[in-house]
């Protein structure tokens, strides 16, 4: 080997065989040699490329058409001069960067190196037939972005569901080589896609180990030993959060919620769940088998719940034989689609997802617009202490997907979409098999049954961003975009996917559906009381001896759900908290737990309903700690669109972090109390107005909290 060019192909080899240059660059660099070879050493620019793209015909999967490969070729490893036919000038180093190709040139070895252009080929040819030619990486990423492409809408609207797989191929990281190949197939510029990378929480653009261990640092988790679970992983291993072992085997990584709060604390190894993950389990977590799954629902009425744990998810004919689709049929063949909606207007059913809109009423606003329209369902249930919708899509998807089919059937909408948070990836598999059972079944797809209805489904992955359970957000990250909310007015019953009506109903709401229309909307708003209609699935986590998912009627007291089926607290505990409507929620005490679960009645005592999060807090819990989670868990999914809540946040989680480290100021309850106002009222989407509540509501509560010890005994 020629010694001047060996510390240059070392690299050239090193950047190839860890994919960050693209296989297409050995490709352009053996032709050179091959006709450089054949002549006297230069080859003029137009013919090299001429004679490369004829040669890659047999080559699929192979980006030769790109130029980027064959540049950084010429421009990276030292390797090359070019001469400009029209005046002679000579072009190397950085001046080959930016080579107007439009032109022609004669393309040469630098002058020490041709005398070792034998070598040079030996050496191309040989890490040729080594690699063997295209990587069968790329070659299945072209077979992805081929099926995505062929899809009937908008190219770009696939290009998360790109990234994802693309991630999965490459071994949980994104090459540039594959970012660009994804953006010229789905016409988005490179530097777009790089913003959806770097929105979204689950994207890589760097290597990451083979296993990425994301430990869950919210309130629920926290209680339960997540600094000590970190912390005995990191000492196993002998690094600290976010790095990667030397071997590249393991990245640890502190995250916030996994939607795992029933089985705190919770880890996630790439797709893998290991919750209950105890403190002392790090060697499990690295080498073992992730523990059983425990299921604990409960309630005496069951709605939503009725299969969980009685059917294989998995199977339609399960699902059938508890009744599954008799509702569809019904309202396929006894009913018209305006009085599927009347008779959900009648049940008086009520978004489950936390905002509390009737159900009936939403829908009725997209049919005033005109078509095509679409509903949504919004499984991207992702708040610190929700995980009721995490149990339904695991454990009777086809009860959503009937729902789904219910509402868009109502609306008049021929496409519907699922869109799952990037975390539960087992949520996102059992909803991709149920929507091609029931396409395999003929109850999904074109003339549905022979009822002359069509309808298509996708399920679509989000990628680790709270933001996007907020319904404008969910909808630009399904256009493929980043999940930036959007101002309204327009609500998106008027424009929203891609300027159209849409419906968008979380989990729950849908799954209640079709036992309204099986039963008939006077059996299910019977149920609860006449301000607060049905049933409500409860997710409750922290203290409790049983943490779970528990559907109530509406009217029972919080004491019932707490003590009776979440099984009250360990012997010699007591209630000190329980936060209510998740990490954006507020504060009751001990002495209001007889208080009845109804809108109506929480108001009164200044509870929240929302989604129906219930996070219980022992005696011995610093709340200071609980809160400061809180505040980091919405400084860090913040997504930067307005300043009112991308610096509120930050400065909120500063001050209350400082608190729970015992550092308080006398000025610091009053700037809390300043910065919630300003964002409550100025903040664009939900997450901002509500990211106070929690801090301001305990304040109100406990004031003691955030005051320093020595004006707190005074």
């Amino acid at each position: 080997m020629h010694p001047a060019l060996s510390p240059r192909l070392e690299r050239l080899e090193q950047d190839l065989r860890s994919a960050a240059l693209d296989r297409a660059a050995l490709f352009w660099l053996k032709t050179f040699v091959e006709l450089a070879a054949a002549g006297d050493g230069g080859v003029r620019s137009d013919r090299w490329v001429e004679a490369g793209l004829a040669q890659a015909d047999g080559l699929p999967g192979l980006a030769v058409t790109a130029a980027g490969p064959r540049q950084r070729l010429l421009a990276d490893y030292d390797l090359f001069r070019l001469i400009r036919l029209k005046d002679g000038a000579e072009l190397r180093g950085a001046d080959l960067a930016s080579v107007d190709w439009q032109r022609k040139y004669e393309v040469r070895l630098l002058s020490e190196l041709e005398e070792g252009l034998p070598d040079l080929r030996a050496w191309a040819e040989a890490l040729w037939a080594d690699l063997g030619g295209p990587d069968r990486r790329y070659l299945a990423l072209d077979q992805a972005l081929a099926r995505y492409t062929a899809g009937p809408l908008p190219r770009r609207s696939y290009l998360i569901e790109a990234l994802h797989e693309a991630q999965e191929i490459f071994g949980g990281w994104l090459p540039r080589p594959a970012v660009e190949r994804i953006a010229a197939a789905s016409g988005v510029p490179q530097a777009e896609v790089y913003g959806v990378t770097e929105f979204y929480e689950l994207f890589h653009t760097e290597p990451v180990g083979r296993k990425v261990i994301r430990v869950c640092q919210d309130a629920p988790c926290g209680v339960r030993g997540a600094d000590a679970l970190t912390a005995n992983l990191c000492r196993h291993l002998g690094i600290e959060p976010g790095e990667t072992t030397a071997d590249g085997r393991f990245t640890v990584e502190r995250v916030r919620c996994l939607g795992l709060c029933d089985r705190a604390p919770a880890a996630l190894v790439n797709h893998t769940r290991y919750a209950p993950a105890p403190p002392d389990a790090a060697g499990a977590i690295l080498m073992g088998p992730p523990p059983p799954a425990p299921l604990r629902v409960g309630g005496l009425v069951k709605v939503a719940l009725a299969n969980v744990g009685v059917v294989d998810p998995t199977s339609l004919e399960d699902y059938r034989a508890q009744g599954g689709l008799a509702a569809l049929r019904k309202a396929l063949f006894e009913m018209t689609p305006g009085q599927v909606l009347q008779a959900v207007k009648e049940s008086k059913l009520l978004g489950r997802g936390g905002a509390a809109y009737p159900t009936g009423l939403k829908w009725q606003h997209a049919v005033e617009n005109p078509p095509p329209r679409y509903v949504i369902c919004n499984a991207d249930e992702s708040e610190p202490g929700a995980f009721k919708d995490r149990v339904l899509m695991d454990g009777d998807p086809f009860r959503v997907v009937e729902g789904l089919m219910l509402a868009c059937y109502a609306v008049g909408a021929a496409q519907g979409f699922i869109y799952v948070r990037g975390e539960h990836r087992l949520g996102y598999e059992r909803f991709s098999h149920a929507v091609r059972a029931l396409e395999e079944a003929g109850w999904l797809g074109e003339d549905i049954q022979g009822s002359g209805w069509r309808l298509r489904i996708e399920v679509r992955r989000g990628a680790g961003a709270y933001v996007c359970g907020e319904e404008t957000a969910l909808m630009e990250s399904i256009e493929g975009k980043r999940g930036f909310p959007r101002l309204r007015p327009p609500f998106p019953t008027t424009a929203g996917l891609w300027g159209r009506p849409t419906v968008i109903n979380n989990v729950e709401t849908l799954a209640k559906v079709p036992s309204i229309v099986v039963h008939g909307p006077r059996w299910y708003n019977a149920l609860g009381t006449p301000d607060s209609a049905g049933t409500k699935l409860f997710a409750v986590s922290g203290s409790v001896v049983r943490p779970g998912v528990y559907e109530v009627p509406f009217g029972v007291p919080l004491r019932h759900l707490i003590e009776d089926l979440a099984g009250g607290l360990p012997p010699g505990r007591s209630v000190q908290a329980v936060l209510t409507g998740g990490a954006a929620g507020t504060f009751l005490t001990a002495d209001l737990l007889d208080t009845p679960i109804t809108f109506e009645d929480f108001r009164r005592v200044g509870g929240t309903i929302g989604a129906g999060t219930i996070m219980v807090f022992d005696d011995t819990v610093d709340l200071r700690d609980v809160l400061a989670r809180i505040a980091d868990f919405f400084a860090h999914e913040s997504c930067g669109k307005c300043y009112p809540c991308q610096m509120g946040t930050v400065r909120q989680a500063e001050i209350v972090r400082r608190i729970a480290a015992g550092q308080a100021r006398l000025e610091d309850a009053a700037t809390l109390e300043e910065l919630g106002r300003v964002m409550t009222d100025t903040s664009i989407c939900g997450l901002g107005q509500a990211a106070s509540w929690a801090v301001l509501d305990a304040h109100r509560r406990w004031p003691q909290l955030l005051t320093p010890a020595v004006v707190a005994r005074r």
